[in-house]
């Protein structure tokens, strides 16, 4: 037998197969001859009945001839001028859908039920400086979703939002703009006629900027109508002459740091006038101006829900003061890198609540000054009484020490709105905390804590130091003799170790969330736990510090819980410090013992951080571009915007709305996108690492178990 035939042989045996493998078609349920699949226009609604008795009609069509604009023979051909129009919104048709409503979207519950905070009141005597932590009404968790598992917790942003919801200005809605050439509305005005004469219709058109001014007149009777922008309002509500497009160009391009070069670019291309640089300045000046008087005003209901949320835990100001202690974060940011900055800005941020609660900005530099100065142009006392009310230093001195020189000023004005900072979180720059003890501001001292993220990076930093100190002189196999480190080299104190152990010092300093630290001692033991399991051999473990139980961290200590499970020998996976000779573990020690010492832990026993301070110094330095040149004008404004934007939300902090300018529908998305994204990228993220599995141990990775 040929291939050819077996292999036919073989396909018509799988075929066979395959045919007596089917099942059987279902019979019929009734004696009923079979019916052709129903066609779509079975399945179709009939058509709505219409309003009229008059049939449908397509609606008509209209042609219209427009001429094309005349050429002119003796001046070049330019292209038209752009203006930009409001468009009154459609009117609602009177008749009939021709379909009928679509449903209303369905709306589902809540992902999550929203959490309040609980206040816990105090129950001793005596009068707290701080509300305890926030206390978080977490549901009960499902144990057939893995999402019911994830931590629920109350953000920063939802408790300003819940303080000031009733301080948010309502957002008025503008009509929505297009923009179109003159010669366009000309050849629309060319088939139209007037409403009271039939009249051709003429146009005269001012263009400003961004701004514009159209006028439509009858050529035979004087109908007309005038289309204009609006102007800005002063706080009293008088009208001025600053146009609302032009307002509204200029404070986006301070607002984002494009200036006038890049607002001119833009709007260029689309053949609107572009600024000079006087008037550019004029405008700019003009919402400086008036964000000065709108600032203090907002900042007042900021004010006002600190005290009440100080009150929901029973802190209330004292009676013969009438001020209230609050815990603030404080730290200090410059404008320019390295230490030759002109201008530095402090902030002061309630650590409970996140708001901010002041700011100051320090200059040692005033152009004009300057100027004077390079020129040998006497300072007369004439000119000075001049030029003080607009002159842009305000400090004298080093920029290292700007900072300190804020944190003064800040202290000595917190009484003026109500507060005082007698609980302050900071750095490890000393500095600032000396010049505030110095001050003496209130009759009460002023206590510090530290920041932990702060802290925990100090054992890398001392680590390094160490490395570096340890020199020894070798000579090469060549007879040439260098410097080098008696802790270089490997299984010594490389990069990797010292970042590891960071790591973990950081772990330890931070605490878990579910068991916080209830001394000092425990801290202490924490950290201790990390060197002393680090240098551990199958010769001499050093296991004390480290947590008991078949849920620890050490190895050591789960295979004495359960040695049938979890045992293994040092040797398999060394400590980071096992390798490193004894004579000179003693100098690593003493690092942990500095860091371990009574004063500095207790200042680090509620665990609170300056995040909201590093975030808001890289809020305001996007908007002011650290490699351009800026004043102290515009370094107010901006954080001015930037601390009103923080504390009520992009939307409700809109400066043009306040001064009376609507809100587009277009711009209210494009806020709202705004404040989300901000939301969620000051989301912690949660990350699932893997779990990692040995031969020969089928127990999950654990954090922390090296």
């Amino acid at each position: 037998m040929t291939t050819y035939k077996k292999a036919g042989m073989m396909k018509k045996m799988r075929q066979d197969q395959r045919s007596t493998s089917k099942p059987p078609p279902p019979a019929s349920s009734s004696s009923a001859p079979s019916q052709p699949p129903p066609t779509v226009s079975q399945h179709l609604p009939p058509p709505p009945a219409s309003s009229s008795s008059a049939p449908s009609q397509p609606p008509p069509t209209v042609s219209l001839h427009l001429p094309p604009p005349p050429a002119s023979s003796s001046v070049p051909s330019q292209p038209p001028p752009t203006v930009n129009l409001h468009l009154p919104p459609t009117p609602a048709s009177t008749s009939a859908p021709m379909h009928p409503p679509l449903p209303p979207p369905h709306t589902s519950a809540p992902k999550h039920p929203s959490r309040a905070v609980q206040p816990q009141p105090s129950t001793s005597s005596t009068r707290l400086s701080s509300p305890p932590p926030l206390t978080v009404v977490q549901p009960q968790p499902s144990t057939s979703s893995p999402a019911a598992l994830v931590d629920k917790v109350k953000s920063s942003y939802d408790v300003r939002q819940e303080l000031l919801k009733d301080n948010s200005p309502t957002a008025a809605i503008d009509k929505k703009q297009l923009i179109i050439s003159v010669d366009d509305i000309r050849r629309v005005l060319d088939i139209a006629a007037c409403t009271v004469c039939y009249a051709p219709l003429t146009l005269s058109a001012k263009t400003d900027c961004l701004s514009s001014k159209l006028t439509v007149t009858c050529t035979s009777c004087d109908t007309g109508v005038v289309i204009r922008d609006e102007t800005a309002k002063t706080s009293t509500g008088k009208n001025t002459k600053m146009l609302e497009n032009n307002v509204k160009g200029v404070f986006e391009a301070v607002n984002n740091n494009i200036g006038i070069t890049g607002l001119n670019r833009i709007i260029s291309t689309f053949g609107f006038d572009t600024f000079s640089q006087g008037k550019f300045t004029r405008h700019a000046h003009f919402l400086y101006k008036r964000m000065d008087k709108q600032y203090p005003v907002r900042m007042k209901d900021v004010i006002s829900a600190v005290f009440t949320h100080y009150e929901s835990y029973d802190i209330l100001p004292e009676q013969t003061t009438g001020l209230l202690d609050i815990t603030v974060s404080y730290d200090g940011t410059w404008m320019t890198r390295g230490h030759s900055s002109h201008i530095g800005v402090g902030f002061v941020v309630e650590v409970d609540t996140g708001f901010i609660i002041d700011r100051k900005v320090i200059s040692n530099f005033c152009q004009v000054c300057s100027s004077r100065e390079k020129r040998q142009l006497p300072a007369t006392p004439e000119w000075m009484a001049r030029h003080a009310s607009s002159c842009n230093k305000n400090y004298t001195g080093t920029s290292a020490s700007m900072g300190t020189e804020a944190a003064r000023r800040l202290w000595s004005r917190s009484t003026q709105l109500g507060l005082r900072y007698t609980t302050y979180v900071g750095d490890g720059d000393s500095s600032t905390y000396q010049a505030v003890q110095q001050l003496n501001p209130y009759d009460v001292p002023v206590r510090k804590e530290e920041c932990v993220n702060h802290v925990s990076k100090r054992l890398g930093t001392r680590l390094r130091k160490l490395k570096k100190e340890m020199m020894t002189t070798i000579t090469t196999k060549t007879g040439k003799e260098m410097r080098r480190s008696l802790l270089s080299g490997p299984s010594q104190l490389t990069e990797n170790t010292i970042n590891k152990m960071t790591s973990y010092f950081g772990k330890a300093v931070r605490g878990e969330k579910d068991k916080p630290y209830t001394s000092t001692e425990d801290m202490r033991k924490s950290i201790l736990a990390s060197y002393h399991h680090a240098v551990s051999t199958d010769d001499r473990p050093q296991h004390n510090y480290c947590p008991p139980g078949i849920n620890s961290w050490c190895f050591f200590r789960r295979g004495e819980a359960d040695r049938t499970k979890f045992c293994r020998k040092h040797s398999t996976k060394p400590g980071y410090f096992s390798k490193i000779p004894s004579e000179h573990r003693g100098a690593i020690l003493k690092v942990y013992t500095d860091l371990t010492n009574e004063d500095l832990l207790k200042r680090c026993m509620k665990g609170r951080t300056q995040n909201s301070n590093e975030s808001l110094h890289s809020k305001l330095w996007m908007k002011v571009a650290k490699h351009k040149f800026a004043g102290i004008s515009r370094v107010n404004f901006i954080t001015q915007v930037v601390i009103l934007e923080h504390n009520f939300g992009f939307e409700a902090a809109y400066f043009p709305r306040h001064l009376g300018f609507k809100t587009t529908a277009c711009k209210s998305a494009n806020l709202q996108f705004l404040q989300k994204e901000s939301i969620r990228s000051s989301t912690p993220k949660k990350t699932v690492r893997c779990q990692r599995k040995k031969s020969g141990n089928s127990a999950d990775y654990i954090s922390g178990g090296f």
